[in-house]
């Protein structure tokens, strides 16, 4: 604690005495102010927030009716488009300019999720004369994905113009190969004022009847009102071309719903990772939530800021010190498997740094060293 306090205090250096508890708790209550600052900065004005999202609107419509005019299969089996990540989340820093939307498919015949790992399942359609199926009815994820980026190549053999409503006149463009790391189609719109992305992922939607595991974290009265997802990733260890992840976004959203300070925890940690975004390579916004949700119903979220990011941050060095982290839906499934080795070392690393600048920002009660941890 001494470097709490100036090492002449002699008073404060009495733990039992007043002025102690007061100097630190005087300390605590800068750092939490400081936080609050921060978490300011991040903010965007609604108007400014609307400009960007009726034009994504407009653009992520543009697009889905091109693919719909491209391919008439495309045209059959679209069911609509499904927001998840952070501004699902609602945790998106800044400029809402990035947008993950689940491409929901609905093929023209019964679909059986079926478990083929922890996390994962395959998709069993019991039909041969699908597009998408091989000789045992299962779909094949590498023939659906195939199939997906040659719908999108059509549309985008040539960069597409779209004039918006406000004005904006956007050049889109389209990134998906084969070579491509994830599941992700992507998307991008760039115009004189502004650049919008879109991470547009494949999906079969499920209701939770057709859950195949045995358990979830997720209470009853949220995993029977909302959907959950099966979309196109490969099993880890595994050269399976069937095998789907689950994901349930909207399980996750209502479970953080009413939880207090824990979307604003959560804004802090993504705001760090971003700030020293070179040394935390692929560690993604999803393995920050997951690092809180696993405490979701054990912590007080009521407690002061400043104290609970410490905290969550202290947990998240752990994960990586351990180089595991369970995925929520499925706690045998380790999602920092997904980083290399080396990645996963030099996260570590950078997450220790941060955590020492953070203790020192708070023991110091200075914004400067504090918004230097966010390198604002």
């Amino acid at each position: 604690m001494k470097s709490c306090i100036k090492s002449h205090d002699k008073l404060a250096l009495n733990r039992g005495s007043p002025t102690f508890y007061r100097r630190c708790f005087a300390i605590i209550m800068s750092f939490t102010k400081n936080l609050y600052t921060i978490l300011e900065k991040f903010n965007l004005s609604d108007n400014d927030r609307r400009a960007y999202t009726d034009d994504a609107v407009e653009i992520q419509n543009c697009v889905i009716e091109k693919l719909k005019s491209a391919d008439a299969t495309f045209c059959q089996i679209f069911d609509g488009l499904s927001l998840f990540g952070s501004y699902l989340d609602r945790v998106k820093l800044v400029t809402p300019d990035e947008f993950d939307l689940l491409m929901k498919l609905k093929l023209p015949f019964p679909i059986t999720p079926v478990k083929c790992g922890d996390g994962f399942v395959s998709l069993n359609g019991n039909i041969r004369s699908c597009l998408f199926a091989g000789p045992d009815g299962f779909v094949r994820r590498n023939i659906l994905q195939k199939w997906l980026r040659g719908v999108f190549k059509k549309v985008f053999s040539k960069p597409l113009h779209f004039r918006a409503i406000s004005g904006q006149v956007y050049t889109v463009n389209s990134s998906t190969t084969a070579s491509l790391p994830g599941c992700a189609h992507n998307i991008e719109a760039v115009s004189a004022g502004r650049t919008i992305s879109f991470d547009m992922v494949p999906a079969f939607e499920f209701s939770w009847p057709q859950w195949p595991f045995d358990e979830t974290p997720v209470p009853p009265e949220i995993r029977e009102y909302w959907p959950w997802f099966a979309i196109p990733q490969k099993m880890p260890k595994s050269k399976s071309k069937l095998s789907f992840m689950t994901c349930a976004p909207h399980w996750e959203r209502e479970m953080m719903r009413n939880s207090h300070n824990f979307r604003n925890v959560l804004r802090l940690m993504k705001g760090l990772r971003d700030g020293s975004a070179d040394g935390m390579p692929h560690l993604s916004s999803y393995m920050l939530k997951t690092v809180m949700l696993h405490r979701l119903k054990n912590v007080d979220w009521k407690k002061d800021l400043g104290l609970l990011l410490l905290e969550m941050w202290c947990h998240l060095l752990d994960h990586l010190r351990c180089g595991r982290l369970e995925f929520f839906l499925a706690s045998r499934h380790n999602i920092l498997s997904h980083l290399k080795s080396g990645d996963a070392n030099q996260c570590r690393d950078t997450a220790l740094a941060l955590m020492v600048k953070l203790k020192n920002a708070k023991d110091s009660a200075s914004y400067t060293d504090l918004a230097n941890c966010f390198k604002i």
